[in-house]
Protein backbone atom coordinates (compact mmCIF):
# COMPACT_ATOMS: atom_id res chain seq x y z
CA UNK A 1 0.00 0.00 0.00
CA UNK A 2 3.19 2.20 -0.68
CA UNK A 3 1.38 3.96 -3.29
CA UNK A 4 -1.64 5.06 -1.31
CA UNK A 5 0.55 6.63 1.05
CA UNK A 6 2.34 8.92 -2.19
CA UNK A 7 -1.33 9.24 -3.92
CA UNK A 8 -2.30 10.84 -0.40
CA UNK A 9 0.84 12.42 -0.12
CA UNK A 10 -0.22 14.26 -3.09
CA UNK A 11 -3.15 15.78 -2.84
CA UNK A 12 -2.28 16.98 0.89
CA UNK A 13 0.52 18.97 -1.04
CA UNK A 14 -1.35 19.85 -3.98
CA UNK A 15 -4.34 21.36 -1.66
CA UNK A 16 -1.88 23.32 0.01
CA UNK A 17 -0.11 24.35 -2.81
CA UNK A 18 -3.14 26.03 -4.72
CA UNK A 19 -3.61 27.81 -1.38
CA UNK A 20 -1.11 29.54 -1.38
CA UNK A 21 -0.47 30.29 -5.44
CA UNK A 22 -4.01 31.61 -5.06
CA UNK A 23 -3.04 34.34 -2.39
CA UNK A 24 0.13 34.81 -4.17
CA UNK A 25 -1.71 35.99 -7.24
CA UNK A 26 -2.87 39.10 -6.09
CA UNK A 27 0.04 40.42 -6.69
CA UNK A 28 2.08 37.99 -9.01
CA UNK A 29 0.95 37.10 -12.59
CA UNK A 30 -0.13 33.51 -13.81
CA UNK A 31 2.72 33.53 -15.92
CA UNK A 32 5.29 33.80 -13.57
CA UNK A 33 3.89 31.41 -11.38
CA UNK A 34 4.30 29.16 -14.01
CA UNK A 35 8.20 30.07 -14.41
CA UNK A 36 8.46 29.40 -10.70
CA UNK A 37 6.57 25.90 -10.69
CA UNK A 38 8.73 24.80 -13.94
CA UNK A 39 11.81 25.99 -12.44
CA UNK A 40 11.06 23.97 -9.23
CA UNK A 41 9.84 20.83 -11.44
CA UNK A 42 13.36 20.54 -12.92
CA UNK A 43 14.79 21.28 -9.18
CA UNK A 44 13.17 18.33 -8.12
CA UNK A 45 12.81 16.17 -11.13
CA UNK A 46 16.15 15.95 -12.62
CA UNK A 47 18.24 14.66 -9.63
CA UNK A 48 15.30 12.66 -8.45
CA UNK A 49 15.84 10.87 -12.01
CA UNK A 50 18.95 11.26 -11.79
CA UNK A 51 19.21 8.94 -8.48
CA UNK A 52 18.22 5.67 -10.69
CA UNK A 53 18.84 4.50 -14.03
CA UNK A 54 17.16 6.36 -17.28
CA UNK A 55 17.42 5.52 -20.60
CA UNK A 56 17.38 8.02 -23.42
CA UNK A 57 16.15 5.20 -26.56
CA UNK A 58 12.77 6.54 -26.53
CA UNK A 59 13.55 10.24 -25.82
CA UNK A 60 10.80 11.73 -29.01
CA UNK A 61 8.40 9.73 -27.62
CA UNK A 62 8.65 10.12 -24.14
CA UNK A 63 8.65 13.16 -24.19
CA UNK A 64 5.80 14.18 -25.88
CA UNK A 65 3.57 12.05 -23.70
CA UNK A 66 5.19 14.81 -21.19
CA UNK A 67 4.88 17.69 -22.98
CA UNK A 68 0.90 16.18 -23.29
CA UNK A 69 0.90 15.30 -20.03
CA UNK A 70 2.09 18.40 -18.45
CA UNK A 71 0.42 21.60 -20.88
CA UNK A 72 -2.32 21.32 -18.77
CA UNK A 73 -1.01 22.05 -15.67
CA UNK A 74 0.47 25.60 -16.64
CA UNK A 75 -3.59 26.48 -16.84
CA UNK A 76 -4.13 26.17 -13.05
CA UNK A 77 -2.91 29.35 -12.09
CA UNK A 78 -5.72 31.04 -14.29
CA UNK A 79 -8.39 29.01 -13.24
CA UNK A 80 -7.94 29.94 -9.35
CA UNK A 81 -6.68 33.10 -9.73
CA UNK A 82 -10.60 34.09 -11.63
CA UNK A 83 -12.37 32.00 -8.49
CA UNK A 84 -11.88 30.66 -4.71
CA UNK A 85 -9.86 27.72 -4.82
CA UNK A 86 -11.98 25.83 -3.08
CA UNK A 87 -14.66 25.23 -5.96
CA UNK A 88 -12.15 25.33 -8.68
CA UNK A 89 -9.66 23.15 -7.15
CA UNK A 90 -12.14 20.97 -6.45
CA UNK A 91 -13.52 20.66 -10.09
CA UNK A 92 -9.70 20.25 -10.94
CA UNK A 93 -9.63 17.69 -8.43
CA UNK A 94 -11.62 15.48 -10.52
CA UNK A 95 -9.01 14.43 -12.92
CA UNK A 96 -9.06 10.63 -11.52
CA UNK A 97 -12.36 10.05 -12.81
CA UNK A 98 -11.10 10.34 -16.10
CA UNK A 99 -7.94 7.92 -15.66
CA UNK A 100 -10.45 5.76 -13.95
CA UNK A 101 -12.32 5.29 -17.35
CA UNK A 102 -8.86 5.00 -19.53
CA UNK A 103 -7.00 3.14 -17.48
CA UNK A 104 -10.16 0.35 -18.07
CA UNK A 105 -10.80 0.85 -21.02
CA UNK A 106 -7.08 0.70 -22.57
CA UNK A 107 -5.48 -0.55 -19.57
CA UNK A 108 -8.07 -3.24 -18.40
CA UNK A 109 -8.12 -2.24 -14.99
CA UNK A 110 -10.86 -3.55 -12.75
CA UNK A 111 -12.27 -1.01 -10.04
CA UNK A 112 -13.06 -2.09 -6.50
CA UNK A 113 -16.04 -1.34 -3.82
CA UNK A 114 -13.88 1.45 -2.52
CA UNK A 115 -12.91 2.95 -6.17
CA UNK A 116 -16.58 2.89 -7.26
CA UNK A 117 -17.93 4.75 -4.33
CA UNK A 118 -14.66 7.49 -4.24
CA UNK A 119 -16.21 8.03 -8.25
CA UNK A 120 -19.54 8.71 -6.86
CA UNK A 121 -17.98 10.92 -4.46
CA UNK A 122 -15.88 13.01 -6.79
CA UNK A 123 -19.21 13.48 -8.99
CA UNK A 124 -21.42 14.36 -6.12
CA UNK A 125 -18.63 17.42 -5.02
CA UNK A 126 -18.93 18.47 -8.76
CA UNK A 127 -22.40 18.69 -8.44
CA UNK A 128 -22.41 20.78 -5.28
CA UNK A 129 -19.47 23.10 -6.75
CA UNK A 130 -21.85 23.49 -9.56
CA UNK A 131 -24.68 24.46 -7.71
CA UNK A 132 -22.84 27.66 -6.26
CA UNK A 133 -25.46 30.67 -5.70
CA UNK A 134 -26.13 32.74 -8.86
CA UNK A 135 -24.68 35.78 -6.68
CA UNK A 136 -21.35 34.52 -7.92
CA UNK A 137 -21.29 35.86 -11.32
CA UNK A 138 -17.87 34.29 -12.27
CA UNK A 139 -19.14 30.99 -12.24
CA UNK A 140 -20.61 30.03 -15.29
CA UNK A 141 -17.05 31.56 -16.88
CA UNK A 142 -14.76 29.32 -14.71
CA UNK A 143 -16.74 26.30 -14.16
CA UNK A 144 -16.75 25.33 -17.99
CA UNK A 145 -12.76 25.72 -18.10
CA UNK A 146 -12.30 23.90 -15.12
CA UNK A 147 -13.97 20.96 -16.02
CA UNK A 148 -12.36 20.60 -19.43
CA UNK A 149 -9.19 21.30 -17.58
CA UNK A 150 -9.67 18.11 -14.85
CA UNK A 151 -10.82 15.96 -18.12
CA UNK A 152 -7.16 17.31 -19.57
CA UNK A 153 -5.50 16.66 -16.37
CA UNK A 154 -7.13 13.11 -16.15
CA UNK A 155 -6.03 12.18 -19.62
CA UNK A 156 -2.61 14.07 -19.22
CA UNK A 157 -1.82 11.35 -16.09
CA UNK A 158 -2.86 8.30 -17.82
CA UNK A 159 -0.51 9.14 -20.40
CA UNK A 160 1.81 9.07 -17.21
CA UNK A 161 0.78 5.81 -15.85
CA UNK A 162 1.36 4.59 -19.28
CA UNK A 163 4.83 5.93 -20.25
CA UNK A 164 5.87 4.67 -16.52
CA UNK A 165 4.90 1.66 -17.16
CA UNK A 166 7.07 1.00 -20.72
CA UNK A 167 9.88 3.24 -20.01
CA UNK A 168 10.59 3.50 -16.30
CA UNK A 169 9.82 5.77 -13.70
CA UNK A 170 13.30 7.66 -13.22
CA UNK A 171 13.39 7.65 -17.41
CA UNK A 172 9.77 9.66 -17.44
CA UNK A 173 10.12 11.94 -14.56
CA UNK A 174 13.38 13.13 -16.32
CA UNK A 175 12.14 13.28 -19.72
CA UNK A 176 8.77 15.00 -18.53
CA UNK A 177 10.82 17.61 -16.41
CA UNK A 178 12.90 18.86 -19.55
CA UNK A 179 9.23 19.02 -21.53
CA UNK A 180 8.13 21.57 -19.24
CA UNK A 181 10.47 23.92 -21.25
CA UNK A 182 8.99 24.08 -24.51
CA UNK A 183 5.43 23.96 -22.48
CA UNK A 184 5.85 27.49 -20.84
CA UNK A 185 7.47 29.13 -24.23
CA UNK A 186 3.61 27.81 -25.64
CA UNK A 187 1.91 29.44 -22.52
CA UNK A 188 4.08 32.35 -23.25
CA UNK A 189 2.61 33.08 -26.84
CA UNK A 190 -0.81 32.97 -25.76
CA UNK A 191 -0.12 34.79 -22.43
CA UNK A 192 1.69 37.95 -23.87
CA UNK A 193 0.79 40.17 -20.65
CA UNK A 194 3.79 41.90 -18.87
CA UNK A 195 5.96 40.53 -16.46
CA UNK A 196 6.18 42.93 -13.19
CA UNK A 197 9.06 42.23 -11.24
CA UNK A 198 8.36 44.02 -8.34
CA UNK A 199 6.83 41.61 -5.59
CA UNK A 200 6.35 41.63 -2.24
CA UNK A 201 8.96 39.79 -0.76
CA UNK A 202 6.61 37.98 1.51
CA UNK A 203 3.95 37.31 -1.37
CA UNK A 204 7.23 35.80 -3.43
CA UNK A 205 7.69 33.67 -0.48
CA UNK A 206 4.31 32.20 -0.43
CA UNK A 207 4.52 32.11 -4.45
CA UNK A 208 7.93 30.35 -4.03
CA UNK A 209 6.52 28.04 -1.62
CA UNK A 210 3.59 27.63 -3.22
CA UNK A 211 5.09 26.18 -6.57
CA UNK A 212 7.72 24.16 -4.70
CA UNK A 213 4.61 22.18 -3.24
CA UNK A 214 3.29 21.37 -6.91
CA UNK A 215 5.79 19.98 -8.51
CA UNK A 216 6.44 18.04 -5.66
CA UNK A 217 2.83 16.81 -5.64
CA UNK A 218 3.32 16.01 -9.11
CA UNK A 219 6.31 13.39 -8.11
CA UNK A 220 4.51 11.89 -5.42
CA UNK A 221 1.48 11.19 -7.51
CA UNK A 222 4.07 9.92 -10.45
CA UNK A 223 5.39 7.51 -7.62
CA UNK A 224 1.85 6.59 -6.93
CA UNK A 225 1.09 5.61 -10.54
CA UNK A 226 4.73 3.06 -10.55
CA UNK A 227 3.68 1.31 -7.28
CA UNK A 228 -0.20 1.05 -8.01
CA UNK A 229 -2.57 0.35 -10.40
CA UNK A 230 -3.94 3.72 -12.39
CA UNK A 231 -7.13 3.62 -11.41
Amino acid sequence: MNWFFFAIAASLVWGIGQTLIKKSLSSISPFFSNILAVFFALLIGIPFALSGQISLNHFPIVFLFGLLANLPTFIIPYVIKKTDVSLSGTILASYPIYTILLSIIFLKEQLEIFQVFGVMVIILGMFLVSRVKSTQTTTTKWLPVAVLGSAVLGTGYFKSKFSIMHYGLNTYIFIAALSNIPGLILIRFLDRSAINLKYNIRILAVSLMGNFLMPLGVLFLYISLNKGPDS
